[in-house]
């Protein structure tokens, strides 16, 4: 007998296997998770679609790529060397949010819940802004002021409790606004990632929410040009949407140099409910972005610059000169001012700008550990106009209120490799604020911040299990320049928030191949915003009079999750269930008061806190019926409890319910992925608020039908286009939803059809 010695030396397993996960329309395919069969090593895609698999030994292996709403890819590959692929996947049905399974998405916390929108899914809410595009995720919600503005709701908790990273930056505006939703052009993002659970361990204190990840798509590598080019149509509003962008590298001796820039211009008339013009709803943006980058050895250099300008109308019938009159309003099934259709705004209005430069430098070791700097530039610019003229004509064209923040931040953080399972990062984040305010009114004072944080996060990865842990230290300084209203004297006040630790510890485990269970716990706190400490007066944009407080406290968290995930070959599901205990929860009370100035009435709102508990549950799944045709749901379910009234928490998210028939093809004669579906959205009654607790109770639930349709055709090599044509809310419902500031005053918009064309090249 012939025994082969080879096998009785140990093989010297030394070998990379990396690449890039594309889907067929050249996106990328972030979290797509790749594995080598025989020894089970395997690695997710990241926000690039970019994978590396390290310790691979020679010899031929089966490498499998699965992501969930695409088909698994099975490639035989021989390595006998560092290789390097490129992998490709097809759709495999339309599933509105990508839950990924076993690895997440995001590289820093791998046990706290993530969810994401990408290909075809991202594709399909092109032209929504970014709060209504996440809100077709399980878990994610909105707090809305009529129509075109929306800010995203994670878990029940929404504004600064949320941390947007814009291309890798901490997005910083007048984000405390309830009417003031994030400034950033969608189109920008080739991914968005929405981290649900506390995060405050890796992006700051105030991360007690969740984070919202925009990643762009990666710089190109290969020599030549190609680009995206939108064109969007919406009947309601009768909004018209453009959007492109091109992108290249160049060769020879420019080799490693890239570039990307890109353009949306927007504009919509007044909405409509469906009986009456939602008057001066209308709106108007234009956005650009820029990127340049240079890739050399080691190191990597970017440098990205965006701005985005927008001018949007306030709706005509949120304002009463009389008591008497507000109350009228309030319960009128329809609003007092005009209805009519029109692309002009009119007062009131605001103007809305935000400009962001960023830099940053990669350098990686030789033991494929890298260090990464961000520096970034931000300016926040806002104005708000009231409805009426100022008495005096010399000053119509003064806005009543003008902010502008400026920012400036620094991330370093270093992202060790993994050997014998484990890995981590530790880094330093900071950031210096100066806001200016001005106008014919008061609303909140100058202030001047800085904020620092060192933060430190470790995992170890054995066979099927994954433990994780970090910690982070932060220290805040405000300084507020104040005016004595009666002496008109100025005077500072100086706010300090040292030693503030936030951690967290989870553990990931595969139960089976089909079956995986985690959970995290994670504290953190945020300090009081300068609008919930000093804001006293009218916010134009939304109508309402709010009170601030000084005295208020630092929030603290205590975040528990648990994910449950299955996956068979026509069964894929998720459970995400939560419990957050809040000390000195911040929020704006109705007082039930009015508050009259210059002659009109405004409902009162101040600021306080209490302890609360906010739990619930997201749950998401989808069945393969027969081939071609696909069921999924999706469920968020959120209570809120004021442990300090003993009663329920007001402003918590109604129980929304989403189920959808799918049908989808992989090809029809020469159309691609072609696909038809009809949806149920229903949204039941908020039931649990506090007796006489607002201004008017929660308005009754709502069941909304939607149609989409669209397919992919594939023109010359890489040229192709892409059609999506939808319908929202079929019957024409009449409908106000608990979350919109304008459900006072109006219903939400009627029946709306888009078509989105997308020309790629």
């Amino acid at each position: 007998m012939l025994i082969d010695l080879s096998v009785c030396y140990a093989q010297k397993c030394n070998y990379h296997v990396s690449g890039k996960v594309l889907d067929v329309h050249h996106q990328t395919v972030p979290g797509a998770i790749v594995r080598i069969v025989d020894n089970s090593t395997g690695a997710a895609a990241d926000t690039s679609g970019n994978f590396s698999i390290a310790g691979v030994c020679p010899g031929k292996h089966t490498i499998v790529t699965e992501a969930m709403g695409y088909k698994a890819d099975s490639i035989s590959v021989t390595v006998d060397g560092d290789k390097t692929l490129s992998i490709t996947l097809s759709a495999n049905n339309m599933l509105g949010a990508v839950v990924v399974n076993g690895q997440k998405v995001h590289d820093e916390l791998h046990t706290v819940s993530q969810v994401e929108l990408q290909g075809l899914a991202l594709e399909q809410v092109r032209g929504s802004s970014l709060g209504e595009a996440l809100k077709e995720l399980p878990g994610v919600t909105a707090f809305q002021t009529g129509p075109t503005l929306f800010k995203p709701v994670i878990h029940g908790l929404y504004s600064n409790r949320i941390i947007i990273m814009n291309d890798g930056v901490t997005q910083e505006g007048q984000q405390w606004g309830s009417e003031h939703a994030p400034e950033i052009d969608p189109f920008t993002a080739n991914t968005i990632t929405v981290i649900k659970g506390a995060a405050s361990v890796r992006y700051g204190a105030d991360a007690i929410g969740g984070v919202i990840l925009i990643n762009p798509a990666e710089l190109p590598t290969e020599p030549g040009i190609k680009g995206d080019f939108y064109m969007i149509g919406e009947s309601n509003g009768k909004m018209g949407i453009t959007s492109g962008s091109l992108q290249g590298a160049f060769g020879k001796k420019l080799k490693g140099l890239s570039w990307r820039i890109q353009g949306t211009a927007r504009k919509a008339g007044t909405f409509r409910t469906p009986t009456y013009y939602l008057t001066n709803t209308q709106t108007q943006e234009g956005d650009f972005s820029a990127d340049l980058g240079y890739t050399v050895k080691r190191w990597k250099f970017d440098v990205h610059y965006s701005e985005y300008n927008a001018d949007i109308g306030v709706f005509a019938g949120a304002e009463a000169n009389s008591q008497a009159l507000l109350d009228s309003a309030f319960k009128s099934p329809k609003p007092f001012c005009p209805s009519y259709f029109s692309y002009n705004i009119a007062r009131s209005y605001q103007i809305v700008e935000h400009d962001l430069l960023k830099a940053s430098a990669r350098y990686t070791f030789d033991n494929n550990g890298n260090l990464e700097v961000d520096f970034g530039l931000q300016k926040d610019f806002r104005e708000e106009y009231s409805a009426d003229l100022p008495p005096n004509p010399g000053l119509a064209n003064i806005p009543e209120l003008t902010f502008q923040l400026n920012t400036q931040t620094l991330d370093i953080v270093y992202t060790q490799p993994g050997k014998n399972g484990f890995s981590g990062s530790c880094g330093f984040t900071g950031s210096a604020s100066g806001n200016i305010v001005q106008g014919l009114f008061y609303l909140v004072p100058n202030f001047r911040s800085y904020n620092g944080g060192l933060f430190y996060i470790e995992r170890y990865s054995v066979h099927k299990l994954t433990l994780e842990a970090g910690v982070r230290y932060d220290y805040r300084w405000l300084q507020v320049y104040n005016e004595n209203q009666t002496t008109l004297a100025l005077y500072n006040e100086t706010y300090t928030y040292p030693g503030n630790l936030s951690g967290t510890i989870g553990a990931s485990y595969e139960l089976t191949s089909r079956l995986s269970v985690s959970g995290n716990v994670g504290t953190g706190w945020r300090a009081p915003s300068i609008n919930e400490m000093y804001i006293d007066g009218v916010h134009f944009s939304n109508a309402e009079f709010e009170i601030g407080d000084s005295a208020l406290k630092a929030e603290r968290s205590v975040n528990t999750g648990l994910s449950l995930k299955y996956k068979s070959n026509n069964f894929r599901g998720s459970i995400d269930a939560y419990y957050n205990i809040i000390s000195n929860y911040i929020y704006a009370e109705p007082t039930l008061s009015y508050t009259p100035v210059y002659g009109v009435f405004y409902p009162t709102f101040q600021y306080t806190q209490s302890n609360v508990d906010i739990k619930g549950l997201d749950l998401v799944w989808a069945y393969d019926l027969v081939k071609h045709v696909t069921f999924q749901s999706k469920t968020t379910i959120v209570r809120g409890y004021n442990e300090s009234i003993h009663n329920y928490l007001i402003y918590m998210p109604s129980d929304h319910f989403q189920n959808e028939l799918i049908y989808h093809y992989d090809k029809i004669g020469r159309l691609n992925n072609p696909y038809v579906s009809v949806e149920n959205v229903s949204v039941l009654k908020q039931t649990r608020v506090p007796p006489n607790s607002d201004y008017e109770p929660p308005p009754a639930g709502y069941s909304l039908f939607n149609a989409h349709c669209g397919f992919f055709l594939p023109v010359k090599k890489k040229q192709s286009f892409n059609l999506d044509i939808s319908v929202n809310n079929i019957g024409n419902i009449q409908y106000r939803d608990y979350l919109d500031q304008y459900r006072y005053f109006a219903n939400e918009p009627g029946v709306n059809c888009t078509v989105r064309i997308k020309y790629s090249f």
